[in-house]
């Protein structure tokens, strides 16, 4: 007799290790949500309700972690930790739809919450294109037409150099491309729309005639976008999750093109300011759930929407190593995860390495995100990048037992 402990990622795993064992398929459906913890925090709830959701908790066998200070009555609202398992949360939230003081609306949110974060099959639709983004983990091979881009790699200079350049991504195995005709770096000064136009449609223009791979835009200017979506382009990937221009969600809603947004604080003349956060990956959650909204609200498909963290965008070194460790969270927006670590600063502050020499450092931080759930990695170095995921898609997929 031999005794292990398993670690499963999620319920399919779980499903697999049972078939081994020779349980029934029954029996399998039934205990599979209860082989995956979960610890969902709520923020900000009144202490009666606290109370409320910490008897519900203990009552089917799972638990609520409350404020010392909300139990004798000395704050009037605690944030709570549900301890338990997906199946708890699946119960849980059904006992709350009985409940008052704004339980019931609770109850809503874990039931959404444990949808979306089991959601893992996605299928990206744009008008182009289809993408299994669950076949493997998508690489987006970044073209920069800029001067000053961060990692010393604009190609401004030459049309004939950034054709050349997309047809080398696509060679390395690159599934999507992503141009950008403004440096959004740390200090950067904006340019205007009629510059990044001039800069971005000839090559554009040229590498849509000769490559067949979805083509995104780095841009948050809607002028800039319309011309991008009229000449070819498939994506808008706008660093301001459709706030910086009102007339941005129409544009890409009439294109039915696929839209990126990410999440930032400020714009990039100012963000690295001294950024500061109460509570980081919630505020990330509820920016970007907002930006979801204002997607639907102008026709944007939800299997067009990707959402993306903002590595470096209004973040501290140590809340970018937050982000990637806790990445996992993002997972109850429903959406594929797009993110972009790729050579940024903050892992030269770990390493003391230029931006050209970050590439360990990257591919280590983009198979932990991967690991977490990342769907899209964003990345300058596609040949290096498609050999450490396709290694990594097949530790994963390797059966437990």
């Amino acid at each position: 007799m031999t005794v292990r402990i398993i670690s499963l990622r999620d319920q399919s795993e779980a499903k697999a290790l049972m078939r081994d064992l020779g349980v029934e398929t029954g029996g399998i459906e039934i205990m599979a949500p209860k082989t995956i913890p979960a610890l969902v925090r709520i923020n900000n709830l009144p202490i009666f309700a606290a109370n409320i959701l910490k008897q519900e908790s203990l009552s089917i066998g799972a638990d609520t972690a409350v404020s010392r200070d909300a139990l004798t009555g000395k704050k009037k609202h605690t944030d709570c930790l549900i301890i338990g398992n997906l199946a708890h949360i699946q119960r849980l939230s059904e006992k709350l739809k009985r409940q008052p003081y704004g339980l019931n609306k609770i109850a809503l949110e874990l039931q959404s919450a444990f949808n979306n974060y089991q959601k893992d099959n996605f299928i990206l639709t744009l008008k182009n294109h289809r993408l299994n983004l669950n076949s493997h983990t998508h690489i987006m091979g970044i073209i920069n037409l800029t001067p000053d881009s961060f990692s010393g790699d604009g190609l401004l200079e030459t049309l004939g150099s950034a054709v050349e350049y997309a047809r080398k991504l696509a060679d390395e195995g690159a599934d999507m491309l992503d141009i950008g005709a403004e440096s959004t770096r740390p200090g950067a000064k904006p340019v205007s729309a009629k510059e990044e136009i001039k800069r971005l449609i000839p090559a554009l223009k040229r590498i849509r005639k000769e490559i067949n791979l979805p083509i995104s835009i780095d841009t948050y200017k809607a002028e800039t976008a319309k011309a991008a979506l009229d000449n070819g382009a498939d994506i808008i990937n706008d660093i301001s999750a459709l706030t910086a221009d009102k007339k941005m969600a129409k544009i890409i809603s009439r294109h039915k093109a696929g839209v990126v947004l990410m999440h930032m604080r400020g714009i990039p003349k100012n963000m690295q300011k001294n950024p500061a956060y109460q509570s980081l990956m919630a505020e990330i959650i509820e920016y970007l759930n907002k930006s979801i909204a204002i997607a639907l609200e102008a026709g944007i498909g939800l299997e067009q929407i990707i959402v993306d963290p903002g590595i470096g965008f209004g973040k501290t070194m140590e809340h970018n190593l937050e982000i990637i460790k806790s990445l996992s969270q993002l997972k109850i927006l429903g959406r594929p995860i797009l993110i972009g670590v790729s050579r940024k600063s903050f892992l030269g502050k770990i390493t003391d390495q230029t931006p050209r020499e970050r590439l360990s450092s990257t591919i280590s931080s983009n198979c932990l995100a991967v690991f977490n759930g990342a769907k899209i990695i964003r990345v300058h170095d596609v040949k290096e990048a498609k050999e450490a995921f396709t290694v990594l898609g097949r530790i994963l997929k390797c059966p437990s037992q």
